[in-house]
């Protein structure tokens, strides 16, 4: 989720960012990482677009987005159509969050409804030979359970996020009444938290060290706060009322013990405010 200079952030609050000081060696857990949420989600797409009876080609590996397109007919932007409005896709997130429950295998019995690959293949709709073809032959990965309900949940769940973020800004921008402006710093801090929560528990990137993180910038006072970046490590970034961004900076040094003995510039290089802006452009006189 990100909070954009275009989007009007509302005032009174900054961004604060913390490295975990967690590194991710993406070289050693790619396999049950990266590249399994990778399958996860593209076999998790084949098998909603059979349960909404989007077509879909035998070798085609679709993606969650165009599951989507196509479950609406949506118009190819790329050739001339408009495609979907902001509203539209919001109204279509929404429901997708009942339509994932085909993506539970019918007998499993892992309690996070993770398929095996048998179950994976028979939900995919392919015979084995052609599954290892499109899915498994390009990429390695290391599970015997595949967890594409939990992917797809997190996925269409954090997809909404970002479109209930960006019209929640400009709302407030227009406006411009200091009580909705506090109410709307409350509420983008809750669907930040509600975003770690399901980066945590549903797309199972987040680590002991970021929950740990963002729960204390959380009891410091941040308004919300949630991973950033692809996560199993890296950094974390929370809303903080502008006024208490010494008092916050200094309740995180003090709780989040990988930071002892760090001070000034040491600490200031993985614990500092920052504002929302726009990103490298030219201007042209």
């Amino acid at each position: 989720m990100l909070i954009r200079q275009t989007d009007h952030p509302p005032a009174g609050a900054v961004l604060v960012c913390a490295h975990s000081l967690k590194v991710s060696d993406k070289a050693l857990t790619a396999e049950r990482g990266y590249n399994l949420r990778v399958v996860e989600t593209l076999v998790g797409a084949r098998v909603l677009a059979r349960a909404l009876g989007v077509a879909l080609g035998p070798k085609e590996k679709i993606t969650f987005r165009e599951v989507v397109g196509r479950y609406v007919a949506e118009t190819d932007v790329g050739r001339g159509g408009k495609g979907m409005d902001e509203v539209a896709l919001m109204e279509v997130l929404g429901r997708m969050g009942e339509a994932v429950e085909a993506l539970k295998p019918r007998a499993t019995t892992h309690p996070e409804f993770g398929a095996t690959m048998e179950e994976m293949v028979e939900m995919s709709g392919l015979d084995k030979e052609e599954f290892h073809e499109i899915y498994m032959s390009w990429i390695k990965v290391d599970a015997t359970h595949f967890k594409l309900y939990k992917r797809a949940k997190h996925v269409f769940s954090e997809a909404l996020r970002v479109l209930q973020v960006r019209k929640l800004c400009l709302e407030n921008a227009a406006a411009n009444n200091p009580d909705t402006n506090a109410v709307a710093l409350h509420e983008l801090g809750r669907l930040m938290n509600d975003s770690q929560t399901s980066c945590a528990q549903d797309f199972e990137c987040s680590c002991a060290e970021l929950d740990e993180l963002t729960q204390i910038a959380r009891d410091a006072g941040a308004y919300g706060s949630r991973l950033t970046g692809a996560g199993w490590g890296g950094c974390t970034v929370s809303l903080v009322p502008e006024d208490k961004v010494g008092e916050f900076i200094a309740k995180v040094a003090r709780a989040y013990k990988p930071y002892t003995g760090l001070e000034g510039e040491a600490l200031s290089e993985v614990l500092f405010a920052t504002r929302p802006s726009v990103g490298a452009c030219v201007y042209k006189f």
